[in-house]
């Protein structure tokens, strides 16, 4: 079978001035990912020929992480320049918003802005505030309340954890840098994520919302392997509420990238609980490359047991449909 020749991409990240990178988490990554910081700021050429060469004809960017919880206007001024950004080629580019979530309801109003204004696709949000907090709290449901609205999704990306809570939780009897690699992409980070989606489902947030759409990365964040067992005790209690089984939340309200995970076997579990028309294809620019999803995408059509249109639809179809793209995609 021959692999798709293109692609559509979505959670590819980019550092705008007003917001940038320069944190110590990120100061931290750019030694393991030297040449993360330089490819991030780049909006145009370098980045539409990494593109090119990992055969990804549409990209939608987002800010980097950790960066605009507690900064509203800094969000806007960002939010803005990457729109100028997009106009320069929107052919190739979309956007995710950057929300001030310690202030939710400038981040809904934000929110409204840069999809009626500015064309946005929806918004990327971290998983938690800079101080672990995550937003099962209804303080933080106004951004949710009008994702709904706006009919956009909101993407629930891993945010760094303090120092504090790396030293306590993931700290052991091994060097420092296996304590960080166990904090984030080894573990840390999936683990927040899937807690973080539990917590909102527990608190009746899809109950309330029951057209919200969310998005999680790198293959479900490890929900696909407690699926079964975490739908079944929770969906026991929200029943008895009256609320939504989390079996149903995962079937409409949730979708699925696998951002930063290029294996076979994982997205072929990740399919076994999963809908067809809900896992999406993505890199983790710029911490993962373009052509290593190429690669991916032609592994897949030599070893997957997917259909040639379900192969399609995870590559540029199911996104294409979710964020209603009419633009000409490039094919390659």
């Amino acid at each position: 079978m021959y692999p798709p020749s293109f692609s559509v991409t979505l959670e590819e990240h980019a550092s705008f001035p007003s917001l940038g990178m320069d944190r110590p988490f990120f100061n931290g990554m750019s030694k393991i990912y030297p040449t993360s910081k330089k490819e991030a700021e780049d909006h145009s050429a370098g980045r539409i020929a990494a593109m090119d060469e990992g055969h990804v004809s549409y990209q939608i960017m987002s800010h980097i992480p950790g960066t605009g919880n507690d900064r509203p206007e800094a969000c806007q001024k960002a939010n803005d320049e990457m729109a100028e950004a997009i106009k320069k080629s929107p052919n190739r580019f979309g956007g995710f918003a950057a929300l001030p979530m310690g202030y939710p309801e400038k981040a809904a109003v934000e929110l409204e802005r840069v999809v009626k204004r500015l064309g946005f696709q929806g918004a990327m949000i971290d998983s938690h505030l800079d101080d672990m907090t995550h937003f099962d709290d209804e303080r933080f449901w106004p951004v949710f309340e009008m994702a709904e609205r706006l009919d956009v999704p909101i993407y629930i990306h891993p945010g760094p954890p303090t120092e504090t809570f790396i030293q306590k939780r993931y700290g052991g009897n091994y060097p420092v840098n296996i304590m960080m690699g166990l904090s984030t992409a080894v573990w840390g980070w999936h683990e927040d994520v899937g807690l973080h989606i539990l917590k909102l489902y527990s608190a009746g947030l899809f109950d309330r919302f029951t057209k919200l759409k969310i998005i999680i990365g790198h293959m479900g964040e490890m929900i696909p392997m407690m699926l079964d067992r975490a739908g079944s005790v929770l969906s026991r209690y929200r029943e008895n509420e009256g609320g939504r089984s989390f079996f149903d939340v995962w079937d409409q309200n949730i979708w699925v990238t696998s951002s930063g995970i290029f294996s076979v076997r994982a997205l072929e579990m990740l399919l076994k609980v999963t809908k067809t028309d809900r896992v999406m294809y993505s890199i983790d620019t710029p911490f993962s490359k373009s052509v290593e999803g190429w690669n991916y995408l032609q592994e897949l059509a030599d070893k997957t047991t997917l259909s040639k249109e379900d192969l399609d639809n995870f590559a540029f179809g199911n996104a294409k449909r979710l964020f209603k793209l009419d633009t000409e995609l490039k094919k390659f």
